[in-house]
């Protein structure tokens, strides 16, 4: 038998003899292999950046010599880089710091006091009892033909007081003013919203509702501004003083007092003295008063309603009434117009007629 020991040829031996020095937890075990450490990150990237070097600019092979002419060309690119990047630190550092942007607050009313609360919520209150006041007048005395400007608030009470929506324009941002003839609603919202443009624009002040900073008025724009509404208003006012004087001389005609003052001053519609001057060719007429200038209006704004009264004829010593034909007639006249023509009970029991054109006058 021999005694060689060995392992046969290309046997390996995967649980050699444990020595007799062999302890503790190796006892009986596989063998412990050793592992190396890990390279670090920083050797990682310049393995890494070296052999790209090599490959992608050098065209060196990994295990080939690198000659000199490349190492020098390398070298210089190197330091080319290095300069560049170190321009780029020193102009980072030295640029002038951009204009820091001012943080903005919220802004802080001061606080009202209650005596301020109850003034402006009064105010508030009366702004809008003078817009209410306004739709109203509007819807009773407009013309429905007319174009009416005013703010989107002031439209909608118009068209519940019971006016038409057909011709109205809304008044906002971006909006311009209407062109000549239209009827602008100046509330304090119009009057911020357009400033001096509004006055020049529309000067003539047909009816105003309150004062101050809560009023309303009722403006119609002329063309030309306030030197083309000062002229037209003075020649509209010669000729209606002429009208009125040749009325008065009328013996048909009749005017008490108040009525004979407002004839001479040229303040009566042109369109009202052109019917009551057919009315006294045909019937005796007693006028007893004018009115409906609009509240507050321009001292040079006509008025559009006359009440004559009288309408009597005497006939062998019997007085017969003349109301049925003087009605009739004014139908007749006035047929085709927004104008009205409305009895009105007199305190002897008997009836006059209310002649009533709507706004604006014409000038």
């Amino acid at each position: 038998m021999s005694s060689d020991t060995s392992p046969p040829s290309g046997f390996r031996l995967d649980n050699p003899a444990r020595t007799a020095g062999a302890t503790g937890a190796s006892a009986g075990g596989p063998p412990r292999r050793q592992i190396a450490a890990a390279p670090s990150w920083i050797r990682v990237i310049g393995t890494t950046l070296r052999l790209w070097v090599r490959r992608r600019i050098l065209r060196v092979p990994d295990k080939g010599r690198i000659g000199t002419r490349r190492l020098v060309g390398l070298a210089a690119l190197t330091v080319v880089v290095i300069l560049a990047a170190a321009a780029a630190v020193v102009v980072a550092v030295t640029r002038p710091s951009a204009t820091p942007v001012p943080r903005r607050h919220p802004v802080t009313l001061p606080k009202l006091t209650p005596a301020q609360q109850q003034a402006r919520a009064a105010a508030a209150a009366q702004e809008a009892a003078n817009g209410t006041a306004a739709a109203q007048w509007i819807a009773a005395e407009v013309s429905q033909l007319e174009v009416i400007d005013c703010d989107p608030a002031t439209c909608t009470a118009i068209q519940m007081a019971g006016y038409g929506s057909a011709g109205q324009v809304v008044l906002q941002p971006g909006v311009k003013l209407p062109a000549a003839s239209a009827m602008v609603v100046a509330t304090p919202a119009v009057r911020a919203l357009y400033g001096a443009k509004l006055t020049a624009a529309a000067p003539a002040v047909i009816a105003a509702f309150g004062s101050g900073p809560e009023a309303v008025q009722v403006r119609v724009v002329v063309p030309g501004g306030q030197a083309a509404y000062s002229q037209a208003a003075s020649g509209a006012v010669t000729a209606s003083r002429a009208a009125g004087l040749s009325l008065l001389a009328n013996r048909n005609v009749r005017a008490r007092a108040a009525a004979r003052q407002v004839l001479t001053a040229g303040l009566v519609d042109t369109r009202l003295l052109t019917v009551l001057g057919t009315l006294a060719a045909q019937y005796p007429i007693d006028i007893s008063r004018f009115s409906d200038a609009g509240p507050f209006a321009d001292s040079s704004v006509p008025n559009r309603m006359a009440e004559i009264v009288g309408l009597t004829a005497t006939h062998a010593r019997h007085q017969t009434s003349q109301l049925a034909g003087v009605e009739a007639l004014l139908q007749s006249l006035l047929a085709g117009d927004e104008a009205t023509v409305t009895p009105v009970p007199l305190p002897s029991g008997r009836y006059g007629l209310k002649i009533q054109f709507p706004a604006p006058s014409p000038e």
